[in-house]
């Protein structure tokens, strides 16, 4: 199987990357092929412009989204990694979202209803987050 790891924390002593790390030996180990996206490692910019939506829709994407977007249709699995922030995923993982998962490669409008176009993977979401507890 082919796994696709989109992985979004900045510091590498966090649990997140103690489980980045551990689900990856894991896979190797079963002679699963893997690719690693670190978000913050390869500068990934989550910025979804006015250029990108516009792009969108007329079907060009830029570089950097192509690369993205081709990782994607490689992957038979796609396992997201990140933690928990103020109630949500880090910015840079919710920019990542909006600008690969793209009208066009991700989804379209068919007579007015969405329709998904990646078919044949399956998504596992990782997240973690701080619990403080008194004993």
């Amino acid at each position: 199987m082919k796994n696709l790891i989109v992985y979004a924390h900045p510091d590498s002593g966090s649990l997140n990357h103690f489980i980045k790390e551990t689900v990856a030996d894991n896979l190797q180990e079963s002679g699963q092929e893997i690719v690693v996206r670190d978000l913050n490692q390869i500068n990934f910019n989550p910025a979804l412009s006015l250029e990108d939506m516009s792009g969108q829709r007329i079907g060009q994407v830029a570089e950097d989204i192509k690369t993205e977007q081709g990782h994607i249709a490689w992957a038979d699995r796609i396992i997201f990694i990140y933690p928990i922030w103020w109630t949500g995923m880090p910015a840079i993982m919710k920019g990542y979202i909006d600008r690969v998962f793209s009208y066009g490669f991700a989804y379209r409008y068919d007579q007015g209803i969405q329709k998904g176009l990646l078919t044949g993977t399956s998504d596992h979401y990782q997240f973690s987050w701080k619990i403080k507890c008194r004993i």
